[in-house]
């Protein structure tokens, strides 16, 4: 890319052991991973009003909601102030046509926000997958990908103008798009790959319309 963009991701909450204090978090892999790709990194807060005047203030070209903590109803790890924050992104990435990349929880997010329904999953856990379908015939990326994630989507809740465009060796959805909404939800994690993430960017840019 000549001109680099904004991203603007969201981070995992984690409360620190022994200590009354609550951190926001990213993978460094995240910053390299998306500077490689063209983009310029900027994390959210998960303070939803301060997310909305960093949106508003940087005008992100992609909205990327990231992994870790469960999404609500999932498990115990339950973080309302980011489940806040990455609700309005969403509303306000569906009202403004930006580009939405959801990674892990933030795939399950993203399915949650379109009324898909998540489903309990086995063997998605410090696993690696094959994975077939569109996505995985189109992109440079690795042949396996690295898995962590106890829900997936249920495929017959996707409603209509969603397409899966990957799935791994046991069929279970792993990748799922909107063409009109911009959005791609990923259930692995790419930014723990060398070059991973790039070439799902790459693919994600080409399936907008």
């Amino acid at each position: 890319m000549s001109e680099r963009r904004v991203a603007l991701i969201t981070q995992r909450s984690d409360r620190v052991p022994g200590r009354l204090e609550v951190r926001d978090a990213l993978e460094d892999s995240w910053a390299s991973g998306l500077w490689e790709a063209g983009w310029v990194p900027f994390p959210a807060v998960n303070v939803a009003a301060a997310a909305v005047a960093q949106f508003e203030a940087l005008r992100p070209g992609l909205v990327i909601l990231s992994g870790g903590n469960d999404a609500p109803g999932t498990g115990p790890d339950s973080v309302p102030a980011r489940d806040e924050t990455e609700s309005v992104l969403l509303s306000l990435a569906l009202r403004t046509r930006t580009p939405v990349l959801g990674v892990c929880r933030g795939a399950q997010m993203l399915a949650l926000f379109a009324g898909m329904r998540l489903v309990p999953v086995e063997g998605h856990v410090r696993a690696r997958h094959a994975l077939t379908g569109p996505l995985a015939q189109a992109w440079r990326g690795p042949a396996e990908v690295a898995s962590f994630h106890h829900w997936g989507v249920a495929e017959d809740s996707l409603p209509d103008g969603w397409d899966v465009l990957a799935r791994s060796e046991d069929g279970a959805v792993e990748a799922f798009a909107n063409r009109e909404r911009r959005s791609l939800g990923v259930l692995w994690h790419p930014e723990r790959a060398p070059h991973h993430l790039p070439s799902v960017l790459e693919v994600m840019e080409a399936y907008e319309p």
